[in-house]
C-alpha cells in the first residue's frame, strides 16, 4: 500500500479521486493544508495542526469548510490504516466544503542534512497572507525549483535586502553563538515544529541582515514530517563547521517526541 486517500465521506481509490471544476480551492487556490508525521497509526502533533487550521479558517473567513471533528477523523483513519512506520499526512480543506486526506508512507533519515541556495526577495515580511498555509504555493515552490536547479536541495528566502525569513517548505534557525535565532512570524509560516523547537530551546525572534546569518555557528530547517534537518552547506559555502552540538541535541529531543 503505497498511498492512502479519504476525499469528503470515506476512502477512495487514488487513481480516480477528482474534485469539481467548481471548487475554490481548484479555482482560486481558496484553500488550506495541513501536513504532518504519523507513526505506526498515530498522528503525534494532530492537535496542534487542528488548531492552526482552525485558525486559519477564521482568519480567512474561508467557511464553509468541513468541520474540524470530521477532519480530525479522517486524519486518524488515513493513519491507522496506513503501513506500521512513519507516514506522512497531508490534509487538504476548501470551502466547497472539501475535506481530502493523503497518506503516504516516507522513509525518514536520522542522519540527513541538507545544502541550501538563496533567493532573494523571496520573503515579504508584511504580506500577511503567507502566515496561513494557503493552497497557493507556487511562490514558495518556485522558489524550490529555483534551488534545485543550482544543485541544492532547499531554497532559503530572503527579503530584498538579504534578511533571512523561512525556507521553502520549512521554518529556519540560526545558532549564533549561544543563541537560537529564528525570524518572527511575519510573512511566513508559524511551523508546528519551529514553535516546539522554540519552546524546547528558549529561542528568541530577530531579523538577521545577511552578515550575520551568513556566519552562523550552525543552521537547520524544522519541519513536521522530518523533525530537524541541519543545513551544511548554503550557497556552496560552508555552515560553521556542519552539524553542531546544539542541532544535535535539539533533533534528538524532537525526535524523541515523534516516535
Amino acid at each position: 500500500m503505497s498511498r492512502v486517500v479519504w476525499l469528503n465521506d470515506g476512502l477512495v481509490d487514488p487513481a480516480t479521486a477528482g474534485l469539481s471544476i467548481d471548487d475554490p480551492g481548484v479555482r482560486f487556490g481558496a484553500g488550506l493544508f495541513e501536513t504532518m508525521r504519523s507513526q505506526d497509526g498515530a498522528v503525534p502533533w494532530l492537535d496542534r495542526h487542528l488548531d492552526r487550521l482552525a485558525r486559519s479558517i477564521s482568519a480567512l473567513e474561508l467557511d464553509p469548510t468541513p468541520p474540524i471533528a470530521q477532519v480530525r477523523r479522517a486524519a486518524l483513519h488515513v493513519a491507522a490504516t496506513l503501513p506500521t512506520g512513519s507516514a506522512r499526512v497531508r490534509v487538504t480543506v476548501t470551502p466547497h466544503p472539501t475535506l481530502v486526506v493523503e497518506g503516504t508512507p516516507v522513509e525518514v533519515d536520522p542522519d540527513m542534512t541538507l545544502t541550501a541556495a538563496t533567493v532573494r526577495a523571496a520573503w515579504h515580511p508584511n504580506r500577511a497572507i503567507a502566515e496561513h498555509k494557503t493552497l497557493s504555493f507556487l511562490g514558495w515552490r518556485d522558489a524550490q525549483r529555483r534551488a534545485r536547479a543550482t544543485g541544492a536541495d532547499i531554497a532559503l528566502l530572503l527579503d530584498a535586502d538579504g534578511r533571512l525569513g523561512e525556507a521553502s517548505s520549512a521554518n529556519v534557525f540560526c545558532v549564533i553563538g549561544d543563541e537560537l535565532v529564528t525570524a518572527p512570524a511575519r510573512g511566513l509560516l508559524p511551523g508546528v515544529t519551529r514553535r516546539i523547537v522554540m519552546d524546547l530551546a528558549a529561542a528568541h525572534e530577530a531579523i538577521l541582515d545577511e552578515h550575520v546569518w551568513r556566519a552562523a555557528d550552525e543552521m537547520f530547517v524544522t519541519s513536521a514530517v522530518r523533525g530537524i534537518v541541519p543545513i551544511v552547506r548554503c550557497d556552496d559555502a560552508p555552515v560553521g563547521h556542519g552539524v553542531g552540538p546544539m542541532t544535535r541535541s535539539l533533533r534528538g529531543q524532537v525526535n524523541a517526541l515523534l516516535t
